[in-house]
């Protein structure tokens, strides 16, 4: 049985899909680093009130190596004007080398608020949501019941998954392995010790459930799409998750930041 988790595991799974698909919209619309902050305050204040924020933030520590390691290749190979190098001049022979660029900087800030735009719903979502009421809530979309179980579970693993690459990154760097090697084919190098044995491990998973759920019969299983009238929680979710893909459909259609333009400061 799922755990009680505040206001936001009352709130109706339909709801939550479309928060989540209004973020994920959102994240990938919006360019400027005001914007994705916004929608990412947006994210914490739903954690908030759902209590998982604290839960939200320790399960997403295994991407900050990412993070940090895709701000630093950008960093270092975007071209632009410098603002300061890795090695200081006073270095000798190699001092000045490995400049960090401001259009870097931009990007890499863009790239990592992005990426936690991109997650932290997800976690959300599957902290606060019962399999079976996240099933109905896409079913209700029109998506087929096979389909609904895929992105049910891929969602639902997004979290074991992260746990995962941050206790891999732990062993390998144990192991004294370097995750940020000397340049950009170094830095991949670098991370494939995490990804092969993350992958791996995914593949014989997926294998192990997908049998699981073939000795049970899944697939004879009929749901009923039943749902409760929605709360005061649901209509306060379904406003904001409306806000937010009104802005990012019109800063679509306009080409203008329309997020931005609302912010104090915006123009």
């Amino acid at each position: 049985m799922l755990e009680e988790r505040g206001r936001l595991t009352h709130v109706d799974s339909r709801v939550k899909i479309l928060w989540l698909l209004a973020t994920l919209v959102a994240g990938l619309i919006f360019v400027s680093p005001a914007a994705l902050a916004f929608i990412l305050a947006s994210i914490i204040l739903v954690a908030l009130a759902g209590g998982v924020l604290g839960d939200t933030a320790n399960r997403m520590r295994g991407l900050v190596t990412i993070i940090l390691v895709i701000g630093l290749i950008l960093g270092l190979t975007v071209p632009g004007e410098t603002l300061f190098t890795l090695i200081p001049p006073f270095v000798p022979v190699i001092g000045g080398s490995l400049p960090i660029s401001l259009e870097g900087l931009q990007l890499g800030l863009v790239s990592s608020l992005r990426i936690l735009v991109f997650a932290a719903p997800i976690l959300i979502v599957t902290m606060t949501t019962n399999n079976s009421d996240l099933i109905r809530g896409l079913m209700w979309y029109r998506l087929p019941a096979d389909y609904a179980l895929m992105i049910t579970l891929a969602l639902n693993f997004v979290p074991v998954y992260i746990g995962e690459l941050e206790r891999i990154a732990d062993a390998q760097k144990a192991r004294a392995h370097s995750l940020v090697d000397q340049g950009f084919i170094g830095r991949m190098r670098g991370m494939v010790p995490i990804f092969v044995p993350l992958t791996l491990n995914a593949v014989d998973r997926a294998d192990t459930i997908g049998k699981v759920l073939e000795m049970r019969g899944f697939s004879r299983r009929q749901l009923r799409l039943e749902f409760d009238r929605l709360n005061r929680a649901s209509w306060t979710l379904l406003l904001v998750s409306l806000v937010l893909l009104l802005a990012a459909l019109a800063t679509f259609a306009t080409g203008r930041d329309w997020l931005a333009f609302w912010l104090p400061g915006g123009s």
